[in-house]
């Protein structure tokens, strides 16, 4: 005796639910990314203010807050042993570089490594230049830190990003400058 389900097209339509799915992510692909992408730049919106810091980077210079007032900066917070910041920090330096002399548009970035002593050879093997300041307090005062890398924006007020700016390549690359240098030319 075979057995027979009582409902055959019970089975098509889970075949055919099933090759829905599988078909509508190349279906939604058509097009650019860009094009279907939202402008994330007009949905930026900055809340909270940052806390008063004081804190010195590698290179030794102190930082304050009132180094951010006035500008518009990245924040990115990273650490050596974290898999996704070797992939996105190559791109944190670009934006770096590009910035150096563009007044208003800024670079900071906040390591979180426990122990300090493979932070200065990290950042020399990777070529990187971009001013770092060891401080999870000042990580955690920002945004609480659930996963690195993470990225913020303050603006000119000195108040963070509600959305985290994560990601990396040149797509990233482009739209956060994008979105930095609007921020900028907003009164």
């Amino acid at each position: 005796m075979t057995f027979r389900h009582p409902r055959p097209t019970f089975r098509f339509l889970t075949a055919a639910a099933l090759a829905l799915l599988l078909l509508l992510p190349a279906a939604l692909s058509s097009g650019t990314a860009e094009s279907r992408r939202p402008d994330r730049s007009k949905r930026l919106r900055f809340e909270r203010s940052l806390p008063e810091f004081k804190l010195k980077d590698l290179e030794g210079r102190t930082w304050t807050l009132s180094d951010l007032k006035g500008k518009v900066t990245l924040i990115n917070v990273w650490a050596t042993w974290c898999a996704p910041c070797r992939v996105e920090l190559p791109y944190v330096q670009r934006l770096h570089r590009a910035f150096e002399n563009v007044p208003g548009l800024q670079v900071l970035t906040l390591n979180l490594d426990e122990d300090p002593n493979p932070v200065p050879g990290y950042m020399q093997a990777g070529g990187y230049t971009f001013p770092v300041i060891r401080s999870f307090e000042l990580a955690e005062k920002i945004h609480p830190v659930s996963e690195v890398p993470q990225n913020w924006l303050v603006d000119p007020k000195g108040r963070r990003s509600v959305q985290s700016l994560n990601g990396h390549g040149e797509v990233w690359l482009r739209r956060v400058r994008a979105v930095m240098e609007k921020v900028l030319a907003e009164p």
